[in-house]
Formats: C-alpha cells, sequence, structure tokens
C-alpha cells in the first residue's frame, strides 16, 4: 500500500488528550483521511455496540491504553469481537513506560498489532506504521 496514494483510510483515534487528538484529525485532514475521533472508553464502547455503524469503517484504531471509561486495551478486544470491524488494525498508544510483561500483556489482551509509546513518532513515521499494519490486515484478510 502506497501511503500517500491510500485516501480512503479511515482511522478511529480513541484518546483523551486533546491536543493529540487535534493533531491526529489534523494529519488526517491533510493526508485526505477520514478520522473517527472517540475522547474515552465510553463513546468508543458505545459505536462498538451498534453491529453495522455507519460508513466510513475504520481501517485502523489508535487507542490510548489509559483513558476514561473502558481502556485502550478493552476497546482492542471489543474490535476484534465485532462482526465488521474485526480484521482493521490496532495500535495501542501510551505515555507510561510498560514493565516486565505489561507490553506483551496488553497486545494479547487487545488483540492489537502494534504498541506505540508518547510522545507519538514524527507524523510520517506514524503513518508508515498505520501503513504497514493496515497492510499486514488486508493480508491476513485475504
Amino acid at each position: 500500500m502506497d501511503n500517500r496514494q491510500a485516501t480512503n483510510m479511515t482511522w478511529m483515534v480513541v484518546e483523551d488528550n486533546q491536543a493529540i487528538r487535534d493533531i491526529i484529525a489534523t494529519m488526517c485532514e491533510l493526508w485526505g483521511f477520514n478520522a473517527l475521533i472517540f475522547q474515552d472508553g465510553h463513546q468508543a464502547s458505545a459505536y462498538l455496540a451498534v453491529e453495522d455503524p455507519p460508513p466510513p469503517l475504520p481501517d485502523v484504531a489508535l487507542l490510548d491504553i489509559r483513558i476514561p471509561g473502558p481502556w485502550g486495551h478493552e476497546i482492542g478486544a471489543l474490535i476484534r469481537q465485532h462482526p465488521k470491524l474485526h480484521n482493521i488494525g490496532v495500535i495501542l498508544m501510551t505515555a507510561y513506560e510498560l514493565g516486565g510483561t505489561d507490553a506483551a500483556d496488553y497486545l494479547q489482551a487487545s488483540g492489537a498489532d502494534q504498541l506505540i509509546y508518547k510522545p507519538l513518532p514524527p507524523m510520517d513515521d506514524l503513518l508508515d506504521l498505520v501503513a504497514q499494519v493496515v497492510s499486514a490486515r488486508q493480508a491476513l484478510a485475504g
């Protein structure tokens, strides 16, 4: 997938930090992507409770782990159980250092493809990571 040509991509972003939400939403707009923005786990889980959500459906979800309501790894698990969204890419985000087996535990519990630490990487690097995750998920879905 050519990162710059994936203009129909939709990002689901679950992040309680307004500045980070705004940055990601702005970058999606500049890249020509759709963005479904949720400020907490309550909003995201309400969206995921709909069996047939309205388009555009997300291709990838960026989930802050520590958010009000269900945490990001719990939202990831809901995505993996969703009849229409279970094959989308899932990337967990956190500003907290995860020690021991915490990172692996969060990845396993959520079914996430990647874990990134905040501050977020440069936006072009984030775009490359998202494109890799989406391509890998599309290949798995075959």
